[in-house]
């Protein structure tokens, strides 16, 4: 799982994308939000901050992008 950390820039999980480090799937938060296991291979991932991140990123993105619009800054 160091892997998600590892994988960008300043340490930060990479987003959209994980690919599973046993079949190589390319794996999105969608694939991980209920369980932390591969659906193609059931590779189990360590539940940590670094999966937490990349499975709520979306959702904190949209949200983000929400309040952007309904609140522009000057």
């Amino acid at each position: 799982m160091n892997d998600i950390c590892n994988n960008s820039k300043n340490g930060r999980p990479s987003y959209g994308i994980l690919s599973c480090p046993n079949c190589g799937e390319r794996l999105t938060p969608a694939d991980l939000e209920v369980f932390a296991k591969c659906p193609f291979c059931d590779w189990s991932f360590q539940r940590d901050a670094c999966l937490e991140d990349f499975v709520i990123s979306p959702i904190v993105n949209r949200w983000m992008a929400r309040v952007h619009s309904q609140f522009p800054r000057d």
